[in-house]
C-alpha cells in the first residue's frame, strides 16, 4: 500500500516543533495534555504519534480518509479512543461508529468502550481533562448484534459491530442513515474487510462522514486490494520490538542433511522403490511442503524441537510473589486443514512434557459466522468458544499446553501467553513490482506478539518453529532478520550475553547497505546452502486445464530426514543461531491406525474435508469466506469426480477403493486448491452453474 504520508514528513516534523499552529486551541490543549508527564498511564511513543499524524493530516492537510498501519499488540484500541475524544473535545462531534471483524474483537472493544465496564479505555487513560472531564462519564455505546433494536443507535455516542450488520437494506443502516449527520468511523482490522464492500459503504455514507480512520497491522492483501484510504504511518514488528512493545521473536528450523523418500502401494503397503539424496537435491522432487511436512516423522521431529522450545518457555518464566509462574506458556500449531489438525494433536496427545502428558485444544473453526451460513459450513462450537475466553481471561492456570488451529486463531483472540508458534503450512505472497502482498505470515506471528505484561522490564520472547521446506525466507526478511553465527543447543535458546542491544534508530539504512555485499541470505560457514528463493504465485488463465492436468502421486510416501542441527533466528537482534545436537527419540503412536472406516463414513469425511477446503481457499485468497465458496465447493466436487470418482459424485460412489484413494492423496488437493493464483481464476471465470449443478450432491 502507497506511503502517502512521506512527502510530508518534513513539514509534519516542524509542525510539532512550532507547537501545533493551525488547529483549534482546545486541539492544541489535547496534544498538550497527552504530551504532558502527568498523563498516566503514559501512551506509547507510537500511540503518541499515531494521534498527531491523525490529527495532522485531518486539521492541516484536510485528509478525511486516514490509516495507521500499527503492529498487532501496538494498542490501536486506544488510540481509537485518543481520537473519539479530541473529535468530541475539538469538533463536538457525538457519533463514532467504530466496525470490526468480529465477535471476539467486538468483545474486546465492549470492555473498552463501555462507561460500566473495568477497562473503560477513558477511565484509564486520562484523555478528556479540564473543562471536558465530564465527557467520559455520560458518553453511551450501542452494541450492533444480530436480531437487536437498532433503536439504541439514534442516542449513542459510541455505535459498535459488523459490517455486516449495516449493509444497506438492514434496519441498522436505516437507522444510521437517517439519524447520523456527523459521524467519524474507525474500522479495527481494516485488512479483514471486503475492499469493494468497505468502500462502497465508505462511500455512502461519505456525505455524513467527518473523519474515517482505519487500523491494521496488514494492510496490503494477497489479491493486492487494500482499504481506500491515505496510509500515514508505518509502525512494524522490528520498530515494536526494538521498543519492546511485543515480544522478542526467534524463529528456528531445522538444517537438514540427508532425505530418505520411501514409496509403497497405497492398497497393498508394498514398497515400490526408495531413494535418498542430500537435501540440496531435495528442490527436483517438488513434493508440496504441507505433504512433505506432515509426514509422520519430519512432523514428530517439528513437534518435538517445538517442546524443547517450550521446555526453555517454561524455565524461564519470571515467578509472583507466591512463588508460582506469571504465567503458562502455550504451544499453538497452525495446521492447513482438519485432517492434519487432527493428527498433529493425537501426537502431541501422546507425547510428555515433564513426566506429564499433553493437554490439546483443538480449534477447526474460523470466524465469519455469516459466511458458514451462507455456504453451509459449521459455526465455532460455544465448547471452543469457552476454552479461549477461559485462556484469555487467566493465563497462570490454562489447563492446555497446546492449540492446534486450522489456519489461524482470529484476530481479537488476544491469548498473550501464546509463547511458541508451529508451522504445518506454507505462506504464499504475490509480487507486483517490486511491492509482495501477503497476510497469512505476519497475521500468524501477531498472533504470539502480545506481551504478558508491556510494561514489565522481563522481556518475553515468541519462538517460532518454521521448516525449510517452506522458503519462508522472504517473510522473515520483510521483518528484517540478519544473521549471526552462533551455536546453541535444542533446548537453549540465546546466550543474554552474546546479544547486542537493539539497533538506535536510524542505523537500519546503514546495515542494509553493509548487507548489499554479503552472501545468500542465510550464509552460514562451512554448511551447504538450504534453498531459499521463494516460489512467487504465478496466474492461472485456464483454471479447468490446470486442475485437469494437474498431476497427483498416486504413491504413499514415507520420508526421514537427518537433521544435522537446528537453526534459530532473533528477529530482534537480526541474528541466526546454530549448534548440532540431536532430537529427543520420540516414539509416538501410529496416530492413523484407526478402525476401517465404512463407505458412508468415508464419504463424510471426505466431505467435510471439501467444505472446509472452499472455506480455507476464500480466506488464503482475501480473507472474506463469503457465498463465493459455494462455487469453489461445486468446483472441488467435480473435480474430484472426474480426477478419482469414475465420473461418480462423492455421495454416490460405493467404491471403498476409490474413497480410500481421495482420502490418501486430499492433502495434495488442498495444496492444490490453497493456490491463490487458481482460486482467482476460478472467480474471475465461474462455471455455469448448470454445468455443477448436480456436482456438489449432499455438500449443498
Amino acid at each position: 500500500m502507497y506511503y502517502a504520508f512521506r512527502s510530508h514528513e518534513e513539514n509534519f516534523s516542524q509542525w510539532c516543533q512550532d507547537g501545533y499552529p493551525g488547529i483549534p486551541e482546545a486541539g492544541r490543549e489535547f496534544v498538550g495534555n497527552i504530551d504532558s508527564p502527568n498523563f498516566k498511564p503514559r501512551l506509547w511513543r507510537h500511540q503518541t504519534e499515531s494521534l498527531k499524524r491523525t490529527i495532522y493530516a485531518f486539521e492541516v492537510l484536510k485528509w478525511r480518509d486516514l490509516l495507521l498501519n500499527v503492529v498487532t499488540g501496538g494498542g490501536k484500541t486506544q488510540i481509537i479512543g485518543g481520537m473519539v475524544a479530541y473529535l468530541k473535545m475539538v469538533h463536538d462531534i457525538n457519533q463514532h461508529l467504530i466496525l470490526v471483524p468480529n465477535t471476539t474483537v467486538r468483545a474486546r472493544l465492549v470492555d473498552a468502550f463501555d462507561p460500566k465496564a473495568r477497562d473503560y479505555v477513558f477511565r484509564v487513560f486520562p484523555f478528556f481533562t479540564g473543562r471536558f472531564e465530564h465527557e467520559k462519564d455520560i458518553l453511551s455505546l450501542h452494541v450492533m448484534r444480530p436480531g437487536a433494536s437498532p433503536a439504541g443507535i439514534r442516542s449513542a455516542n459510541i455505535i459498535l459491530g459488523n459490517i455486516h450488520q449495516i449493509y444497506e437494506g438492514r434496519d441498522n443502516w436505516r437507522v444510521i442513515y437517517e439519524n447520523c449527520d456527523q459521524l467519524a468511523i474507525y474500522n479495527d482490522e481494516a485488512h479483514n474487510t471486503k475492499a469493494e464492500q468497505y468502500n462502497d459503504l465508505i462511500s455512502k455514507l461519505k456525505p455524513k462522514r467527518i473523519m474515517r480512520l482505519d487500523t491494521t497491522a496488514t494492510p496490503d492483501r494477497l489479491d493486492g486490494l487494500h482499504p481506500d484510504s491515505e496510509m500515514i504511518y508505518i509502525y512494524g514488528i522490528r520498530e515494536a520490538m526494538r521498543e519492546k512493545i511485543v515480544k522478542r521473536v526467534v524463529v528456528f528450523r531445522p538444517d537438514i542433511e540427508r532425505v530418505k523418500f520411501t514409496y509403497y502401494d497405497l492398497e497393498t503397503k508394498k514398497e515400490i522403490t526408495a531413494e535418498e539424496m542430500p537435501w540440496e537435491d531435495i528442490e527436483h522432487k517438488k513434493i508440496p511442503a504441507v505433504r512433505y511436512v506432515t509426514n509422520p516423522k519430519p512432523m514428530e521431529q517439528q513437534l518435538a524441537i517445538a517442546l524443547e522450545c517450550l521446555k526453555h518457555q517454561r524455565k524461564t518464566v519470571p515467578l509472583e510473589a507466591d512463588g508460582k509462574p506469571l504465567y503458562k506458556p502455550l504451544l499453538f500449531v497452525v495446521a492447513l486443514s482438519i485432517k492434519d489438525a487432527e493428527r498433529i494433536k493425537a501426537t502431541l496427545e501422546s507425547m510428555k512434557l515433564n513426566g506429564d502428558l499433553l493437554k490439546v485444544l483443538l480449534l477447526t473453526s474460523e470466524e465469519g459466522e455469516l459466511a458458514r451460513k451462507e455456504a453451509g459450513i459449521t459455526q465455532i462450537e460455544p465448547e471452543e468458544e469457552k476454552d479461549i475466553q477461559a485462556i484469555n481471561k487467566d493465563h497462570r492456570n490454562c489447563k492446555y499446553d497446546a492449540i492446534v488451529s486450522v489456519m489461524m486463531l482470529r484476530e481479537g483472540w488476544d491469548v498473550k501467553n501464546i509463547s511458541i508458534i508451529l508451522l504445518f503450512r506454507k505462506f504464499c505472497y504475490k509480487k507486483i513490482g517490486d511491492q509482495i502482498y501477503s497476510v497469512y505470515g505476519q497475521q500468524i506471528i501477531g498472533r504470539g506478539l502480545r506481551r504478558i505484561n508491556p510494561m514489565s522490564d522481563e522481556w518475553e520472547r515468541c519462538h517460532v518453529v518454521d521448516h525449510p521446506i517452506f522458503k519462508h525466507g522472504w517473510l522473515w526478511k520483510m521483518i528484517e532478520a540478519y544473521e549471526y553465527p552462533e551455536r546453541l543447543n535444542p533446548g537453549d535458546v540465546i546466550d543474554e550475553e552474546k546479544i547486542p542491544e537493539p539497533r538506535e534508530e536510524g542505523l537500519a539504512d546503514e546495515v542494509e547497505e553493509d548487507r548489499g555485499k554479503e552472501e545468500p541470505f542465510f550464509d552460514i560457514s562451512g554448511l551447504p546452502d538450504v534453498p531459499e528463493p521463494p516460489e512467487e504465485l504465478e496466474p492461472i488463465t485456464d483454471w479447468q486445464k490446470h486442475l485437469d492436468e494437474y498431476q497427483y502421486d498416486l504413491r504413499g510416501l514415507s520420508i526421514e530426514q537427518t537433521i544435522r542441527q537446528i537453526q534459530s533466528r532473533d528477529l530482534d537482534s537480526g541474528f541466526d543461531t546454530l549448534e548440532r545436537g540431536d532430537l529427543p527419540d520420540i516414539r509416538v503412536k501410529d496416530v492413523d491406525s484407526l478402525s476401517e472406516p465404512t463407505i458412508e463414513q468415508l464419504r463424510e469425511r471426505i466431505g467435510s474435508q471439501v467444505r472446509r477446503l472452499a472455506y480455507d481457499a476464500i480466506t488464503e485468497l482475501d480473507r472474506n469466506p463469503d457465498a463465493r465458496q459455494k462455487v469453489i465447493l461445486q468446483v472441488v466436487h467435480d473435480h474430484l469426480r472426474k480426477r478419482f470418482l469414475l465420473g461418480h459424485s462423492l455421495y454416490e460412489c460405493d467404491s471403498k477403493r476409490l474413497l480410500e484413494m481421495v482420502w490418501a492423496v486430499f492433502d495434495q488437493v488442498s495444496h492444490n486448491f490453497t493456490n491463490p493464483a487458481l482460486i482467482a481464476s476460478i472467480l474471475a471465470n465461474p462455471p455455469r452453474s448448470e454445468t455443477y449443478a448436480n456436482s456438489s450432491g449432499q455438500a449443498e
